[in-house]
């Protein structure tokens, strides 16, 4: 069998084109997949009532509050900043270290960004526990968790 002569500069033009095309092809197929699980949610609903069957329940939405996400991406780009700051002042001096500074302040400031959604996602949980209290006519403040 005869393999072809690839060269090292050819393998290197094609990666970014390929993680491109595939992080392209992944947002795609996250895209369908979620528009089919929201027609599916009706559908089923309407064969139930059709057969006279009990209606299910709508599921709830148990999407991850922003500030997870925000969170977890902020440590990422954090030690990433960092370590590219120590490694880039070691080995070529401090001039070259300053660029590991760019992803180590992106990252603290999505940390920052964490903390106030966090703030504004307990406060708005807060109200809302509070307002369907008082419909309900249940004394008692807002809950409060850490």
């Amino acid at each position: 069998m005869h393999m072809a002569n690839i060269h090292p500069e050819h393998i290197a033009i094609f990666i970014p084109i390929l993680a491109v095309v595939g992080g392209v092809l992944i947002a795609i197929t996250a895209i369908i997949i979620s528009g089919r699980k929201k027609d599916l949610e009706p559908r089923e609903r309407i064969v139930a009532m059709e057969k006279g069957l009990p209606v299910p329940e709508p599921t709830p939405d148990r999407r991850k509050p922003v500030h997870s996400s925000r969170r977890a991406a902020g440590l990422v780009m954090t030690g990433i900043g960092l370590s590219l700051w120590i490694a880039l002042s070691a080995a070529e001096g401090s001039k070259e270290g300053v660029w590991g500074l760019i992803p180590l302040f992106i990252g603290l400031g999505l940390i920052i960004a964490s903390v106030l959604d966090k703030r504004e996602y307990l406060s708005e949980r807060d109200r809302d526990i509070t307002e369907r209290r008082a419909r309900n006519g249940i004394a008692g403040g807002p809950v409060s968790s850490d």
